[in-house]
């Protein structure tokens, strides 16, 4: 596989993007550690674990769509960022069925549900692919190709 060769312009770019996901990963497990510690549980760690690391490769992603930066090529990630899209879509449809057909709910016993975390990571993912698909269409629109 080749890879593309960057200015100085698009490693700044990308060393910004990983700077914002650093600050909000480490604000986000902060906020998870006061709130345990002050016994407030809105969650099971298992959940509030995975939404955060869904929620970090999320922002990455999309601000990497919006600063037109594709490590591999557009086409490449075109490609990631439908699955992405299309494997978001799936858990949210499938978790939804399930509450609305099932006896599922959003939240039990005061916190939120397996179920619910499911729509909410399939809406973080989904959100990657709609990200995309808008860059998409304004690129089209503009003529233009990235930031």
């Amino acid at each position: 596989m080749k890879t593309k060769k960057l200015d100085e312009l698009q490693y700044i770019k990308r060393g910004n993007i990983f700077k914002h996901c650093l600050f909000t990963i480490i604000g986000l497990l902060l906020l998870y550690i006061a709130l345990v510690e002050f016994d407030i549980i809105l969650m099971s760690q298992r959940n509030a674990l995975l939404l955060i690391i869904i929620f970090i490769v999320s922002l990455f992603c999309i601000e990497m769509i919006c600063y037109g930066i594709y490590p591999l090529s557009e086409k490449r990630q075109m490609f990631i960022y439908m699955i992405a899209g299309l494997c978001g879509l799936t858990v949210t449809i499938i978790a939804l069925c399930e509450m609305v057909f099932g006896k599922e709910s959003f939240i039990e016993n005061e916190m939120l549900s397996d179920f619910g975390a499911g729509v909410i990571l399939g809406c973080l993912l989904f959100a990657i692919f709609f990200a995309y698909a808008i860059k998409s269409k304004y690129n089209r629109k503009t003529g233009g190709f990235g930031k």
